[in-house]
């Protein structure tokens, strides 16, 4: 969230480091639903830890280069699409949060296909999607933070 006021015009030594720190602090959370999902779906367990993996390198990535804004936003979209089914069908988090992550996953993919249809640059929306998968990550957190006694 934080990145938001270092935008990469201002400040991009900033922007960056703030990116790849709160990228980086994705793998502890991947790792830890990677452990709740396994124990009700393992492909979907694998696959939303490999798309969240790749939401984490190609996001770093995307900081530097806005050429990867695409590709990170799809990846993002793959993982959140994976996990929000995860927690629909299994309610290993709650319901809600899945429908809600899952609806989240389809904006990215329309994102993607208009990008993909009318070429037009991805680097003025990109603060406004950071600041979606930053409250979300709250989101996140806060529901893993009440379920930690479960």
């Amino acid at each position: 969230m934080a990145t938001t006021a270092f935008g990469p015009g201002f400040y991009p030594n900033w922007y960056f480091s703030l990116s790849a720190l709160a990228y980086g602090l994705l793998l502890p959370v991947l790792a830890t639903l990677h452990v709740r999902h396994l124990a009700v779906r393992q492909s979907g367990a694998v696959l939303g830890t490999i798309a969240g993996t790749a939401v984490v390198t190609i996001g770093i990535g995307a900081s530097a280069s806005f050429d990867l804004i695409p590709a990170a936003l799809f990846v993002r979209a793959i993982w959140w699409w994976t996990v929000g089914k995860i927690w629909v069908e299994t309610a290993v988090l709650p319901r809600v949060l899945g429908a809600v992550t899952m609806g989240l996953a389809v904006a990215c993919f329309a994102l993607v296909g208009f990008y993909a249809l009318t070429g037009i640059p991805m680097s003025p929306p990109d603060l406004p999607l950071r600041v979606v998968l930053g409250a979300w990550l709250i989101v996140l957190a806060v529901t893993l933070w009440l379920q930690r006694g479960e």
